[in-house]
């Protein structure tokens, strides 16, 4: 009996360091599939956001070219006046045909609207980043910024005179949906900007949420030329350092970090080609291992069944081959 149960605890222990190996070797091969369908993901949003952004960009070339346009920007405060009704119905009808477009505005020189078809006439734009950027003679996407209740993108082009000179700048306002929309799928997915701050996400409440504290320096400068709109006085944060850090490297990189209730999740970062943003692909652990704890569950179940079952075969072999007692 004594022998019995030796091999019955030595069974014990070795079926139990089985079952870890098992369990090791399988969540580790659990994660380096997560790890490359993360990459995966995050390789394939980042290309589909720049092409998205350099679709809307080209475009925007295109229409700052428009001969109307052109001409009206190039012309002094006098000459503009017969030239302005043409522009204006060119604009006007750019954000007819686009149900994306929100407004289409042309700054001077000195980044003031000129001519637009909201209420942004004589705005002074020339802070801004989209307009700074046009005006020296290159084309822009905004980040998301709150405009009027509304989450919008600015897209902006140089408008150029007969000379090649920058005689001012072409503005559309797009509704930023249509970026969202590019990364419409079941996966979780955020986008950054170059200082961590979220400009895609999902969750609205984390909208313009910085992954992790940023100094004042840093965000001072673009909160003054109302980066995020208006409405964004102040940008929170949460505390994700790790994935912060990764953000600033650039690049590709796999991080694992952990949310605010100490769950784990695993992340993977690309940058975009067209702005300085990173697409973030993440999965929390508890999800990509629960088809393995089910698996690993369903074989310990087998793998005691089998034990118990052996256990029973060798206790009646052993108790029918046990002498009987002699008979008087």
């Amino acid at each position: 009996m004594k022998r019995f149960l030796s091999l019955g605890i030595l069974g014990a222990i070795v079926l139990s360091a089985m079952l870890y190996a098992v369990g090791v070797l399988t969540r580790d091969r659990a994660f380096a599939e997560a790890d490359r369908a993360l990459e995966a993901r995050a390789l394939f949003f980042a290309n589909t956001l720049d092409r998205t952004l350099q679709q809307r960009m080209m475009q925007t070339f295109t229409f700052a070219a428009l001969p109307s346009v052109r001409a009206f920007a190039a012309s002094d405060p006098v000459a503009r006046q017969p030239r302005a009704p043409v522009a204006l119905t060119e604009l006007r009808a750019i954000v007819a045909a686009d149900p994306n477009v929100r407004a289409a505005s042309v700054v001077d020189p000195s980044g003031v609207v000129i001519m637009t078809t909201d209420n942004s006439m004589l705005a002074e734009w020339g802070a801004r980043g989209f307009t700074r950027e046009a005006l020296q003679g290159h084309m822009h996407a905004s980040v998301p910024a709150r405009q009027a209740g509304e989450t919008v993108q600015f897209f902006s082009a140089p408008i150029l005179d007969n000379l090649g000179e920058i005689a001012g700048a072409l503005i559309l306002q797009v509704n930023a949906q249509e970026m969202w929309s590019a990364l419409d799928a079941p996966y979780a997915v955020v986008v950054v900007d170059e200082i961590g701050v979220r400009v895609m996400d999902r969750s609205f409440a984390n909208l313009f949420v910085a992954l992790a504290s940023l100094p004042t320096d840093v965000t001072a400068p673009r909160l003054a030329e109302k980066r995020y709109g208006a409405e964004i006085t102040q940008i929170r944060a949460t505390d994700l350092i790790d994935l912060a850090d990764a953000v600033k490297r650039g690049g590709a990189a796999h991080v694992v970090y952990r949310d605010a209730k100490g769950r784990a999740f695993r992340a993977v970062t690309h940058r975009l080609i067209t702005n300085p943003w990173t697409v973030i692909a993440f999965d929390s652990e508890d999800e990509i291992l629960a088809p393995v704890r089910q698996q690993l569950f369903a074989q310990m179940g087998v793998a005691v069944v089998t034990a118990l079952v052996v256990i029973a075969a060798v206790f009646a072999a052993q108790s029918l081959l046990q002498p009987t007692g002699r008979r008087s």
